[in-house]
């Protein structure tokens, strides 16, 4: 064989080479994205983990001199409650205030219990009960979670620790879990633990939601994604 021909067959087994380099597939770890430390810790924060999800029925409580749909509608998995000042309670006779609210049949006196739900709080509402486990020996509840209009929308146990600011036209995850066997109520609001405290004393206890009272010209709120949990640890 001549240098010419060697040269030749050295040229034809290189472009072959790179032919066959330029068809080949390169396989690569897809890149996650960067995680912050909050992410982290919203996501490991699952106040339901351990817990059972429970099937529960429920009534809704309007002014009793009003039609239901006037103070409550629901649409798209979404519930909404509304109420003005002057609105009656939710029967003749009663003297509390203005509500309508989602009461929901989970009657219990012992046990540990978890209310879960989204909450939507129209900017305006103020004075106002937007959720609350009923249920005491010294006073009629166990924890309110209250509306104040300071700060964009201030979220209080009652009249007092705050437990958000900001929190006016926005969606809240809202977790509520009461060990009632020892009298403890855990708050966490989108997935951060908010507060430990102790409840009012042993009764027959149950969760409500939606709005009741008013300082202002009109309160409402909207939730979605209510869940009813049993038996998990609190706390966590």
């Amino acid at each position: 064989m001549d240098i010419l021909s060697l040269k030749n067959i050295l040229s034809m087994l290189m472009f072959s080479a790179l032919l066959l380099s330029s068809c080949g597939k390169t396989v690569t770890e897809p890149v996650k994205p960067a995680t912050s430390d909050n992410q982290i810790s919203a996501e490991l924060a699952d106040p339901t983990s351990g817990w059972t999800q429970t099937s529960y029925t429920y009534n809704i409580q309007t002014p009793w001199n009003l039609s239901q749909p006037s103070r409550y509608s629901y649409s798209g998995g979404e519930h909404r409650f509304w109420i003005y000042p002057d609105d009656a309670c939710q029967y003749e006779g009663c003297t509390t205030g203005p509500r309508s609210e989602l009461r929901m049949n989970n009657n219990y006196t012992s046990g540990k219990h978890q209310f879960e739900g989204d909450v939507y709080i129209v900017s305006g509402s103020a004075g106002t009960d937007i959720m609350q486990v009923f249920g005491g020996a010294t006073n009629a509840t166990a924890i309110m979670l209250k509306i104040h209009s300071g700060s964009s929308g201030t979220i209080k146990r009652y009249d007092n620790e705050t437990l958000m600011t900001n929190a006016y036209n926005k969606w809240i995850h809202v977790n509520v879990q009461h060990d009632a066997d020892n009298g403890k109520l855990y708050v966490y609001l989108n997935g951060t633990l908010k507060g430990t405290y102790a409840d009012r004393g042993n009764a027959t206890h149950y969760f409500k939601c939606g709005v009741y009272n008013i300082s202002g010209s009109r309160s409402e709120t909207r939730w979605k994604n209510v869940k009813y949990w049993k038996n998990g640890p609190v706390g966590q």
